[in-house]
């Protein structure tokens, strides 16, 4: 038992807990419900188009990327306590100015805010529930910490769909009251935990090179293929060279780089985080394209949109129930092959039997299944491959780089989309183009995954 849980009472440990799982629910919750509001916030926002709202996403998911490490290492120094609870002021103030946003621009800039107090939440909201769990209790915490972002995920595009039925704006006004109560709760009944001063600061400059690199590539993706080499993306091109070797110099010549180089030469680790990052992008394009399918071509409103999409992240949580009885002694890996298969065959379903008229229960619903099944058997098993591969030492640092690697391929895949819409007039084929590279994408991972499932059992190798 730890110095803080030794001495932590059942009500303070309690609020501590509650605090920790309404800071996740809500950091994933404003990963889904975006999506399903996309259409109604380009009609509201004069002026929009889909490259641009597509920054509504990426903005929030590149912030998050960008300083999920900086924010672990953070509260290692500052304390899980004080920098969860100004990601929470962060956090709801960003997700008003969202809700009161005169136009894109503002809307975008605010989400990226969002996202930074997202990433504070995310990394020490975890710690600061470890610190108050005696060591025997700390995987049911994990667990049912996990088992929230997965909720949120369940019940992400249905909520968005019913608030976005009274106006966009409250998918963002829903954190206010949220927030508020958390922030009081951590004040009032969560116990202080003491930083260690002589945790390593975090890798500022790092973090602002890699949000560099990931915005430009993105913006390069998204405007190059329909506007050719305009100065905008000439710039946005020069911006993904010169920041991509200042992050990759960064990290060779500082002391506690954002993700340590050594880290990478660990043996099947590089493998683990392709994978993640090329599936987290078959996914971005999924969610989105779905979306956009439902209310643009079928012409669904909002709230059927959120209850259509409901069953797919349902699957998730469901699935790894399934796995966590039944599928002991399994390395996770093996689970990853068939996890990007049954995504594909999902994806490769889509473009098969999609029509422009309403199908759902032979069109959607299959696909939704699939890639459900698809992400629950993929996603936390590529964390936990990843966790096996480094050394014990440093698998807190792994899974805030493969974290890291799922963010930033969402980016790349929501951008891919939009890519594909933007250059055929957001036609059909527009929308086979998307789900065809997708499909690709999880076959890769699926491959990936083959390879490393071949190797022997994975040995710790110090970096």
């Amino acid at each position: 038992m730890s110095a803080v849980s030794a001495g932590v009472d059942r009500g303070a440990r309690r609020a501590t807990t509650a605090v920790a799982l309404i800071s996740g629910f809500m950091v994933n919750l404003d990963l889904w419900v975006v999506n399903v509001a996309i259409t109604a916030i380009g009609g509201s926002l004069s002026g929009s188009s889909l490259a641009g709202l597509s920054w509504v996403i990426n903005g929030y998911a590149i912030a998050l990327a960008a300083l999920l490490i900086v924010s672990g290492r953070a509260a290692d120094r500052y304390g899980a306590r004080r920098v969860v609870q100004a990601g929470m002021v962060v956090f709801t103030l960003a997700s008003v100015l969202c809700a009161l946003s005169p136009n894109l621009a503002a809307l975008v800039a605010f989400r990226v805010v969002q996202g930074v107090g997202a990433a504070m939440l995310t990394t020490a909201s975890l710690s600061l529930l470890l610190g108050v769990t005696p060591v025997e209790g700390r995987a049911h915490a994990v667990r049912n910490w996990a088992a929230v972002g997965a909720l949120a995920a369940a019940t992400g595009p249905t909520l968005g769909g019913l608030l976005v039925a009274l106006d966009w704006r409250w998918i963002f006004l829903i954190n206010l009251p949220i927030g508020v109560a958390a922030f009081l709760l951590g004040a009032l009944r969560v116990p202080r935990t003491a930083g260690r001063p002589d945790a390593p600061h975090p890798d500022l400059l790092g973090a602002l090179l890699l949000s560099a690199t990931v915005a430009a590539l993105v913006a390069v993706v998204i405007e190059a293929p329909a506007d050719g080499f305009t100065p905008t993306v000439l710039v946005s091109a020069a911006v993904l060279v010169v920041a991509g070797v200042g992050f990759v110099v960064r990290s060779r010549v500082h002391a506690n780089p954002l993700i340590a180089p050594a880290m990478l030469r660990l043996r099947g680790f590089p493998l683990v985080n392709v994978a993640m990052l090329v599936f987290a992008a078959a996914f971005g394009i999924m969610l989105l394209a779905n979306s956009l399918w439902m209310q643009d071509v079928w012409h669904f409103s909002a709230v059927q949109t959120g209850l259509a999409m409901a069953p797919g992240p349902l699957m998730v949580p469901l699935t790894t129930a399934v796995l966590r009885r039944y599928g002991r002694g399994v390395r996770p890996i093996v689970f990853v092959v068939f996890g990007g298969i049954l995504f594909a065959l999902g994806m490769a379903w889509a473009v098969v039997a999609r029509t422009p008229e309403p199908a759902y229960l032979t069109a959607v619903l299959p696909q939704l299944v699939a890639t459900g099944v698809g992400v629950g058997l993929t996603m936390g098993n590529l964390l936990a491959a990843g966790s096996a591969l480094v050394p014990h030492e440093h698998t807190g640092a792994s899974s805030g780089v493969l974290n890291t690697s799922r963010q930033v391929g969402s980016s790349v895949g929501v951008a891919v989309i939009v890519t594909a819409l933007a250059a055929t007039g957001q036609s059909v084929r527009g929308f086979d183009i998307g789900w065809v590279v997708a499909v690709a994408c999880a076959l890769l991972v699926a491959v990936i995954a083959a390879l490393l499932a071949r190797r022997d059992e994975p040995a710790g190798v110090s970096g």
